[in-house]
């Protein structure tokens, strides 16, 4: 337990400390060093919301600082409890008897084929949610006998939470059902030029406890807050990203405005990147550019075989596109193959029409902006472009 400051604490001061004593010892994204100072803090606050924020730190190999973060946040964090392998039953327990904030390194191999871990995982940012049910056995009444004995009372269900703030680590991309419930940190190597403090530098106790004064003094203020969300969060980025607008608004100074630059600017790069929407995107295109209102499944295939460097490509997991493998991506959408007739030939394929609706709901409009700036420069040549700008401007009032 942290003893709180013995002082109130000013909260921008605070924030911009624990920023700065950030960008001390890793080389950041840009937005990602004011995002770690807000969840950081609200890691001393979490159990006063509804919702609990959840980091996913992402880097595209080793050496990227994933892991000097992780080893950072643990310094700073309120109840750290560190794991680079944990099973389904340790990890709820765990959260149970300590609320702490778990940091998870090595999720890329950590997680692979966790599948309840990972449904906890999904399950434990709203409150509630964040429940997972066991059956579990008393021993029998007066049993003091051998190990069979003392675990052979009566079954009962019971129920341990799975709620704390929780930074998930991982080489390449984090699963997309995961990742849709984080605040998605892209790290990078540093450069030669891009100097480190060690982290045997860090005296992170003063830190952590005006982060508790913090919270003790404005407990009722946070539990209570209702910041305004930016236009343009989805409602899931709204939810995690609202625990960290109200202690920015709370705090005041410069941290109001910083904090919405930051949920925008990493909601709208995660979106660029969405393996679903630019998958969804690129069999939009296929239609588009085919000028045509149906496609025979294995011309779709073929067709996104093209786009080779994609973010939906991980979703491959090193398979080839198959009609197969289109198919299983979009079922949840409630999009399935029919059988059509094309040009006198019959198959099973895909009628624009059915797309309709998931395009329009789950395309990024990132995805979009960039893929009218992709058609419009292949329709009109660089030259004609600018013709055509100044018999626009001439035409304008």
């Amino acid at each position: 337990m942290v003893e709180p400051w013995p002082e109130p604490v000013d909260g921008a001061q605070l924030l911009d400390a624990l920023m700065s004593e950030l960008q001390r010892f890793v080389v950041f994204p840009k937005w990602a060093a004011e995002t770690f100072a807000l969840w950081i803090l609200h890691t001393y606050c979490f159990l006063l919301r509804d919702v609990t924020t959840y980091i996913g730190i992402e880097s595209p190999e080793r050496e990227c600082g994933k892991s000097t973060l992780v080893t950072l946040l643990s310094r700073l964090v309120n109840r750290a409890a560190v794991s680079s392998n944990i099973s389904s039953s340790a990890f709820f327990r765990a959260i149970e008897d300590l609320q702490p904030t778990l940091l998870i390194d090595e999720a890329d191999t950590n997680l692979r084929g966790k599948d309840d871990l990972s449904g906890i995982l999904n399950a434990g940012y709203t409150k509630p949610t964040a429940f997972v049910w066991r059956m579990c056995y008393d021993a029998a009444p007066g049993a003091e006998g051998s190990e069979t004995e003392r675990g052979a009372g009566a079954g009962r269900v019971a129920r341990y939470s799975c709620w704390c703030p929780k930074a998930i680590a991982a080489i390449g991309h984090l699963h997309p059902t995961l990742a849709s419930r984080c605040i998605v940190v892209r790290m990078q190597r540093k450069t030669e030029e891009e100097e480190c403090e060690r982290l045997k530098r860090l005296n992170a106790t003063e830190l952590q406890r005006k982060c508790a004064r913090f919270v003790a003094d404005h407990a009722g203020e946070i539990a209570n807050a209702e910041p305004n969300i930016p236009e343009g969060l989805t409602n899931r980025a709204a939810d995690i990203w609202e625990p960290l607008l109200a202690l920015a608004d709370l705090a005041g100074g410069r941290w109001p405005e910083l904090a919405r630059v930051a949920a925008t600017g990493l909601t709208a790069r995660a979106q660029e990147n969405s393996p679903i929407g630019t998958l969804l995107m690129d069999i939009f295109l296929t239609f588009i550019l085919g000028e045509v209102e149906r496609v025979f499944s294995r011309d779709l295939a073929a067709a996104l075989s093209e786009f080779p460097d994609r973010p939906w490509v991980q979703l491959r997991k090193g398979k080839q596109v198959t009609e197969t493998w289109v198919a299983q991506q979009l079922r949840p959408f409630g999009v399935k193959p029919r059988t059509l007739r094309i040009n006198g030939e019959l198959g099973k394929g895909y009628l624009k029409e059915d797309f309709t609706e998931t395009f329009r709901r789950y395309i990024p409009k990132a995805e979009v902006e960039a893929a009218k700036a992709d058609l419009a420069a292949r329709v009109i040549p660089k030259g004609e472009a600018n013709d055509e700008e100044s018999a626009n401007a001439e035409d304008e009032p």
